[in-house]
């Protein structure tokens, strides 16, 4: 993914200025439009960076074993352990244990399916850990 693949792409704007009183060259008042939202879109911006260096150190840690794919989605679609419990109606305590491999791969039925229907994809491609985009990306 890259700084133009999420919904921040461009502007969080869209080229909106605003108008505001300016002084002229000959010291009259006149309207004069601005780009006063610049340091909005560069932050914006920053953050979106900031989430995909996040997303990429999530597929790391799948790849190394140490989380189960369940990170990745959490991480992808800017939740926590606590938002994604509160989604799936479980406690927070199982989803945290559900984020490391060993418990995930022995997941209920009904807990696998509770994150896949959350997900929009199906428990098969959850188990299998095929790695989605985020559900941003599904609109």
């Amino acid at each position: 993914m890259t700084t133009l693949d999420h919904p921040a792409e461009g502007n969080i704007t869209n080229g909106l200025k605003i108008i505001h009183y300016g002084v002229n060259s000959k010291g009259e008042y006149e309207l004069t439009p601005d780009d006063v939202w610049q340091p909005v879109n560069i932050v914006n911006h920053q953050a979106w960076q900031e989430i995909e260096k996040n997303i990429a150190a999530s597929k790391d840690k799948i790849a190394s074993g140490r989380v189960s794919c369940l990170h990745y989605y959490m991480t992808a679609n800017q939740m926590d352990t606590s938002l994604l419990a509160q989604y799936t109606g479980q406690p927070r305590w199982k989803v945290c244990l559900h984020l490391l491999p060993f418990f995930f791969k022995r997941l209920s039925a009904t807990a696998l399916q509770k994150y896949a229907e959350l997900y929009q994809m199906s428990p098969d491609d959850l188990t299998q850990g095929r790695l989605r985009p985020p559900l941003y990306h599904l609109k």
